[in-house]
């Protein structure tokens, strides 16, 4: 079962579903290993050896929850290029009586952090509102010149949410894809850093679209026999699984015709053990995994905690540090790394 989690990540959900739901039960099946690699030892040591390789051949999956390396590489110190991600859940606005100090409170918390690149999810601006600046507010705080925003919806009176990246670093090119059937997308900027370009890619990739009787479902699955309940949210979950499949492949032919060092960074809505995860980080290291401590969560929402805001990286770059901002100011928390680039 272990060996199966390892290979599910490699199959995607749009062929099968059968394989899907196995990284939820990865650290159970972790501990029922080590548990028999102990037991053999004092019965037939070489039975032991059975659960031992299983529990090794996993060593990547194991960093992508517990970030070892990081206990084995120096303390965090500052990088040349300091890139923050953030889904903002549109500044607070419908909070209709504490937007304003919500929104003022991220561009508070941005403005310490000093990031020279910020890539925000659900962002919202409206350029006939000056009662509501965000996009420009960020620019301001952190001193940068430079900005490229794509509206994945729009509303009436000019409303625009969607993807926003904010960038002290000349822009020299940008591009912009909404995902069919979605208010979901990515967009990349390209960027003069030190002469030389980088691509930074910010994505939302599909989420869950659960209402709160759907996380009451889930907070009390242990105690409720509602059964129809309980297949409506899976069939909810497993809806998006497909649909974000499909939106990695698409993220990932992107980044496999980029011939410029890149970094990869969002809000993916699937935690690590997934195949949207893998497609989208293949060849790429993690920030988390680098730097990053135990346990690392970027989301919170009725008592479930997971990871699914990412800052990704290319071999050109050395991660320094990773942070997690644990500001409850929007249901994600932002992520925070700092890189130092190896020409």
């Amino acid at each position: 079962m272990l060996i199966a989690c390892y290979f599910s990540v490699y199959v995607s959900p749009e062929k099968t579903l059968a394989v899907a739901l196995l990284p939820f039960i990865y650290i159970g099946l972790l501990i029922t290993n080590a548990f028999f690699a102990v037991f053999w030892i004092f019965i037939n040591w070489k039975f032991s050896l059975i659960s031992l390789v299983g529990m090794v051949a996993g060593v990547k999956f194991f960093g992508l929850i517990f970030p070892v390396l990081s206990l084995f590489s120096s303390s965090e110190k500052s990088g040349e290029i300091k890139i923050m991600t953030y889904n903002v859940m549109v500044f607070g606005l419908y909070d209709w009586k504490e937007n304003n100090n919500i929104k003022s409170k991220i561009l508070s918390l941005i403005e310490a952090e000093s990031p020279d690149i910020v890539c925000l999810q659900e962002a919202y601006w409206n350029g006939s509102n000056r009662n509501f600046v965000t996009i420009d507010s960020v620019k301001k705080v952190i001193g940068a010149d430079y900005n490229f925003r794509s509206a994945m919806a729009t509303a009436v009176g000019g409303q625009n949410f969607g993807l926003a990246t904010v960038s002290r670093y000349p822009i020299v090119n940008s591009f912009s894809h909404k995902f069919e059937g979605s208010f979901n997308g990515y967009i990349y900027t390209d960027l003069i850093i030190d002469d030389d370009t980088v691509r930074v890619y910010n994505c939302h990739l599909q989420s869950i679209q659960l209402n709160q009787n759907d996380y009451t479902v889930i907070d009390e699955m242990s105690e409720t026999d509602d059964n129809t309940k309980i297949k409506i949210v899976l069939k909810k979950y497993l809806k998006s699984l497909v649909k974000r499949a499909n939106q990695a492949e698409i993220i990932r032919a992107s980044i496999d015709s980029c011939d410029y060092p890149v970094f990869v960074c969002g809000d993916f809505n699937d935690g690590p053990l997934t195949y949207t995860y893998f497609k989208i980080a293949k060849g790429l290291s993690d920030s988390y995994s680098s730097k990053g401590k135990y346990p690392g969560y970027t989301w919170e929402n009725f008592k479930i905690k997971q990871r699914i805001d990412y800052i990704l990286f290319d071999k050109n770059f050395d991660c320094r540090s990773h942070k997690i901002i644990k500001e409850e100011l929007s249901d994600h928390y932002a992520v925070v790394g700092e890189f130092d680039w190896d020409k």
